[in-house]
């Protein structure tokens, strides 16, 4: 057995990821495709619409896992492959010519390429963890042993109204 696929990425025994970037490319490809139906040059989906599909369906489906195959990227091979499924997604939001470039696209729609997104979302991590900052969104979903509440008396701040302050509005 050369491949094990595990919570939707694919790992090759090599550690290549070329099957996950196969994968993710052929997968967004056919999205692309269904799509691609509906935004024509002067009617169908819009800029705004078609950008908010890229940014909720394929920009998630294009860099989930990446903490774990990001190495992978930094091959100009598997870059390209990523950045081939950008540039069909950039060319139906935009309605350019196929001969338009990868950045050329990029720039029209704006968004950042792909290869960025996925090095700002490690360096993010990177972040997080380096100051600490990575389970603190989960300390505040969580609730206090009865132990730790605040007294209430502590939290109450009373302030007085001064009786000569004026309101625009009468009631």
């Amino acid at each position: 057995m050369t491949e094990i696929k595990y919570l939707l990425i694919h790992f090759y025994s090599k550690l290549t990821f070329y099957k996950h970037i196969e994968y993710v490319t052929e997968k967004s490809r056919t999205l692309i495709y269904m799509l691609s139906k509906t935004p024509k040059l002067h009617w169908g989906l819009g800029l705004k619409s078609l950008k908010t599909v890229y940014e909720g369906a394929l920009d998630p489906l294009m860099t989930y896992g990446d903490p774990v195959w990001q190495e992978a990227v930094t091959k100009h091979r598997y870059l390209r492959k990523m950045q081939r499924a950008q540039r069909r997604i950039n060319i139906k939001i935009a309605k350019t010519y196929r001969t338009i470039s990868f950045e050329a696209s990029c720039v029209m729609v704006g968004v950042p390429p792909i290869g960025i997104v996925i090095a700002g979302k490690m360096q993010l991590l990177v972040y997080k963890r380096k100051h600490g900052l990575e389970n603190r969104e989960q300390a505040y979903d969580m609730s206090l042993p009865a132990n730790e509440w605040p007294h209430p008396g502590w939290r109450v701040i009373i302030s007085e109204t001064n009786e000569m302050t004026t309101f625009p509005i009468g009631i």
